[in-house]
């Protein structure tokens, strides 16, 4: 049957969790013994989002994204002074304009669009679900 969001007309692919941390690199220690050290990325900084962040592979197309802000004026770090550690879903598809667009007519509230230094500078962004979540795409 395959993943029905894969398979969706809105081509959303499955990429990561996003999960706010306090300090990526302690929190290697600890998932390099879970998952093994092969499955850590590098560690990526994120100026427009003022983060640091790594991915930690746990599955064939599946990540973990620690996220470290880099300062009380990164956008996340009230999310992590309030405890909120997972607080994202990210999906890679082909066209994120033409995605944005189609979201924006189910009611997703587009938050901003970035190029991402994790993503070899390809374009991202956030939005929030009508229900309130936040998603991230990123461009294939």
């Amino acid at each position: 049957m395959g993943n029905p969001i894969q398979n969706s007309s809105f081509g959303l692919d499955f990429h990561h969790v996003g999960v706010l941390v306090t300090d990526i690199v302690s929190s290697l220690e600890h998932f390099s013994v879970v998952f093994g050290k092969e499955s850590i990325s590098e560690i990526y900084e994120v100026s427009t989002q003022k983060v640091k962040v790594c991915f930690v592979k746990n599955g064939e197309n599946s990540f973990l994204e620690l996220v470290q802000p880099l300062g009380d004026d990164s956008v996340v770090s009230k999310l992590l002074k309030k405890r909120i550690t997972y607080y994202h879903v990210a999906y890679k598809v082909i066209d994120i304009r033409h995605s944005i667009h189609q979201l924006e007519e189910l009611n997703y509230k587009s938050l901003d669009v970035f190029n991402s230094e994790a993503f070899e500078g390809k374009l991202c962004a956030f939005l929030f679900t009508p229900d309130g979540h936040l998603i991230e795409l990123i461009e294939k």
